[in-house]
């Protein structure tokens, strides 16, 4: 049983999380400062740091939630029994899932790759195993267009179209130099899967 200062420290815990995760989906992770943080929460400036070993602990906090949400939304999306038994469609609509989640959570989603990308961090296991999960979601029903492929081929074909995927979204959301319009990016997407799709299974299990 959970002793009154753990059960303080998790609810202090808890509100700076939730206090993080507004700031990086209102300013974005670079605006987000301790101070801040501590002011909203109304707690010293050194609490976080009795929780969080720092910043990054707290944005890696927000981000297992942001990884969350985006599991949840495949989860709901693959509820669908039709989605499930129909690898293109399924595949499509993980695409699909991806953009609407992404454009609804932009900031957040933006965190998880700009905190991945700082000097000298490296992603948290937990982290790294959930984008594993997500490249999951995609081997799944490639391993039925593709019943004789290996999994490393199966897994390089799941990467490689994450990235399709994720160029069009993310280039096409910050409005970039030769990028998709951002109205056209759904039905970009569906293209670009299907098309993918009826590529990989002409081309058969081999290697391009």
């Amino acid at each position: 049983m959970a002793s009154k200062t753990e059960e303080r420290r998790e609810q202090l815990r808890q509100k700076l999380i939730a206090i993080a995760e507004s700031r990086i989906a209102n300013d974005g992770y670079a605006a987000l400062t301790a101070r801040d943080v501590a002011g909203e929460a109304g707690c010293a400036l050194g609490a976080i740091y009795n929780i969080f070993k720092d910043m990054d602990a707290l944005v890696t906090a927000v981000n297992a939630r942001t990884l969350a949400g985006l599991e949840a939304a495949v989860a709901r999306a693959f509820s669908d029994e039709g989605v499930r038994r129909d690898p293109k469609r399924g595949l499509v609509t993980l695409g699909l899932t991806y953009f609407h989640f992404v454009t609804a959570h932009p900031k957040l989603w933006s965190a998880i790759f700009e905190l991945g990308f700082r000097a000298g961090k490296e992603l948290p296991q937990w982290q790294i195993d959930e984008h594993v999960r997500l490249i999951g979601h995609i081997v799944k029903p490639l391993r039925v267009l593709l019943p004789g492929a290996s999994e490393q081929r199966l897994d390089l074909l799941a990467r490689s179209l994450f990235s399709a995927v994720h160029g069009i979204v993310s280039l096409g959301l910050a409005r970039r130099f030769m990028a998709v319009p951002p109205a056209e990016i759904a039905a970009q997407i569906t293209f670009i899967v299907e098309a993918f799709c009826d590529g990989v299974v002409a081309r058969g299990a081999r290697r391009p």
